[in-house]
């Protein structure tokens, strides 16, 4: 059985209005092969050049593995060989973007990072996989003012040589409030299960709670 497993990490922390003016922000993506103590190394560098993680998300996509990382660096540390040491990792690409002014970030990400939902829904779909399925279903979502905020997909062949493939997909959507009048939570569900019927799929919608439902969250990537 195949399966993808994604995990979502994050590491709140605090920059002093001392520190946002005397350093860098920095994004680094690094995607390569899976091997274990990656995600040691990789912050080991940040640590050695004076670094500090903040928000982190990490995926494993098969044999493969995917991190994204917000770091904050002093200015006085080089930067270039922060960014040589990441270039020389073994069967790992990394890239680095450096924020022009981190003042600036942090006051439009807490502007940005949190607006608030007016509806929170939980999706799934299972069925047949074929071409556009991922397209059309979040198609249809964002044609109601739905953005997605977390998506897993999976697909397993249910039937050995050659046989059927079975597509999974589940995430979260939000829509921002203030909620459009002609906004129907109801409708939308029933159009989405529509959908699913013409793909031979079974899609469900359900609106969830974020404050009361504190594991909706977890199930997404549970397998």
């Amino acid at each position: 059985v195949c399966r993808s497993l994604m995990l979502r990490q994050t590491v709140a922390r605090q920059f002093s209005s001392s520190s946002k003016s005397s350093s860098n922000l920095l994004i680094i993506n690094a995607v390569g092969q899976d091997r274990l103590g990656l995600v040691s190394e990789i912050t080991g560098h940040v640590v050695d050049h004076g670094g500090s993680v903040g928000d982190s998300q990490a995926a494993k996509l098969g044999p493969y593995f995917s991190l994204m990382m917000l770091v904050d660096v002093p200015t006085s540390n080089n930067l270039e060989a922060l960014k040589q040491r990441l270039a020389t990792m073994q069967h790992m690409n990394a890239t680095v973007f450096q924020a022009d002014q981190v003042q600036d970030f942090h006051a439009e990400a807490a502007r940005l990072v949190t607006p608030q939902a007016g509806y929170t829904g939980y999706f799934s779909l299972e069925g047949a996989d074929h071409p556009g399925i991922v397209h059309k279903l979040t198609t249809a979502m964002a044609s109601h003012g739905l953005s997605i905020d977390k998506l897993h997909t999976t697909d397993q062949e249910i039937a050995p040589y050659g046989g059927a493939v079975l597509f999974k997909m589940k995430g979260i959507v939000t829509a921002a409030a203030p909620l459009a009048q002609k906004f129907d939570a109801a409708a939308v569900q029933k159009e989405l299960e529509e959908l699913g019927d013409s793909l031979n799929c079974q899609v469900t919608l359900e609106e969830v709670d974020p404050l009361a439902d504190a594991d909706y969250e977890s199930s997404i990537y549970a397998g």
